[in-house]
C-alpha cells in the first residue's frame, strides 16, 4: 500500500500546517474541515505520516521508511484512527476512550503519537465529552486530528480546542484536470458533468464516474419529474437499491427541495446547488407552495436520518416520499 497521494487543492493548508511546525507552533488538536469529497481523511493520514516519517523530505513523509510502511499500512503503533463502526453510525464513547487510552501512552517510535477521528461530527455526546481531558491535556509531542464535513455540530467545548484548518474547494479548472488525469475514459462533457453533481468536489466526482452514479442521478431526477403523474411508478425505482443508493438518491432529494425553495422566491441559477439541473428544477418549482414544500423537505430529512440510523426498509421510504410528492403532502 502506498501513502496518500498529494492533492492540488491541499497544498494551501499543508503548507499553512508546515510553517506552523517550523514555527514551533504545532497544534496539539487540529480540525479539519470542508465539504465531503475533498480528500480531508487522505490529508489526515498525509499528516500523521509527515509526522511519525524518520526521513522526512521537506517536510513531506518520504514513503520509502519503515514508519510510512506502517503509515501506508494502517499498523503503525503511534497512529490512531477511530471512525464509526458502521457506515451512519455514531462514533461511541467506548471508542473514544479506547483512542484517549492509547494516546496516554508512551510513544512506541519515540517521537509523536497521532490520532484521527472521522468524521469528528458522528461522535454522541458521550465521546465528545469523553474527548475533552485529552484535549486540554494532550501530553506532548501529540497531535489529534478531527476530520468533519459539518463542524457546526460538534459542541463548542471540542471546536474551541483545535486549531481549524479548511480544507478549501478546488476551482473547477484545477478539479476538471485531475479529473481528466484520474479518468480519462470519460468524456471532458461528462467528467464536467460529474464535478456539477458533486458540487465542484473532485473525489466525490470521481466516485460519480467510477460507481456509474450519474446514470442513478438522472433516474432519481426523472422518477421525481414523473411521481405527480405516476408515484408508482416512480416509487418501482428502488426495488433493487441498497441502502446506500437510497442515502445517495435521499441526499440528491433533499438539495433539490431547497434548490426549488430558492427558485420558488426568485432565486437565480447561481444561487442553486445543482446549477446544471437548473431548467427541470424550474419547472418542477411552478405553483409550489412553499409551505407544503417545507413540509417535504422535512419529510426527506426524516427518511435519510432514518436510512442512516435504522434498518427501515429501503423501498418503503422511497415509495412513501413519491406518494407524497404526487399529492397526499402537496396537493
Amino acid at each position: 500500500m502506498a501513502l496518500p497521494e498529494p492533492l492540488p487543492w491541499h497544498e494551501g493548508p499543508w503548507r499553512a500546517l508546515a510553517a506552523a511546525r517550523r514555527a514551533g507552533r504545532m497544534p496539539h488538536a487540529l480540525l479539519l474541515w470542508g465539504p465531503p469529497g475533498l480528500g480531508k481523511g487522505l490529508l489526515a493520514r498525509r499528516i500523521a505520516a509527515a509526522l511519525l516519517c524518520e526521513a522526512p523530505e521537506e517536510e513531506s513523509p518520504c514513503g520509502r521508511c519503515r514508519a510510512c510502511g506502517l503509515v501506508a499500512a494502517g499498523t503503525h503503533p503511534d497512529l490512531t484512527v477511530t471512525a464509526p463502526e458502521e457506515e451512519g453510525r455514531p462514533i461511541t464513547v467506548d471508542a473514544v476512550r479506547e483512542l484517549c487510552a492509547r494516546l496516554a501512552l508512551a510513544s512506541h517510535g519515540g517521537g509523536w503519537r497521532v490520532a484521527v477521528l472521522e468524521p469528528a461530527e458522528r461522535m454522541n455526546v458521550a465521546a465528545a465529552n469523553a474527548l475533552l481531558k485529552t484535549l486540554e491535556e494532550p501530553g506532548p509531542e501529540t497531535l489529534l486530528v478531527l476530520v468533519s464535513h459539518l463542524p457546526g455540530r460538534l459542541p463548542p467545548t471540542v471546536r474551541s480546542r483545535c486549531q481549524r484548518l479548511r480544507v478549501p474547494m478546488p476551482a473547477a479548472e484545477e478539479a476538471l484536470a485531475w479529473l481528466a488525469a484520474r479518468a480519462p475514459e470519460a468524456a471532458p462533457e461528462t467528467r464536467a458533468a460529474a464535478l456539477a453533481a458533486a458540487h465542484g468536489a473532485p473525489l466525490l466526482a470521481e466516485t460519480l464516474l467510477a460507481e456509474g452514479l450519474l446514470e442513478l442521478r438522472a433516474a432519481v431526477l426523472e422518477a421525481w419529474e414523473r411521481a405527480r403523474r405516476d408515484p408508482v411508478a416512480a416509487g418501482a425505482l428502488a426495488a433493487d437499491w441498497d441502502r446506500g443508493r437510497l442515502e445517495r438518491a435521499l441526499g440528491w432529494l433533499e438539495g433539490w427541495a431547497l434548490d426549488l425553495a430558492c427558485l420558488a422566491t426568485g432565486a437565480g441559477t447561481e444561487a442553486l446547488g445543482s446549477p446544471d439541473l437548473a431548467a427541470r428544477l424550474r419547472a418542477l418549482a411552478e405553483g409550489l407552495d412553499l409551505i407544503r414544500l417545507h413540509r417535504f423537505h422535512e419529510r426527506v430529512r426524516r427518511a435519510r436520518r432514518l436510512a442512516r440510523e435504522t434498518q427501515a426498509a429501503v423501498q418503503p421510504l422511497w415509495e412513501d416520499l413519491m406518494l407524497a410528492w404526487s399529492g397526499e403532502e402537496l396537493a
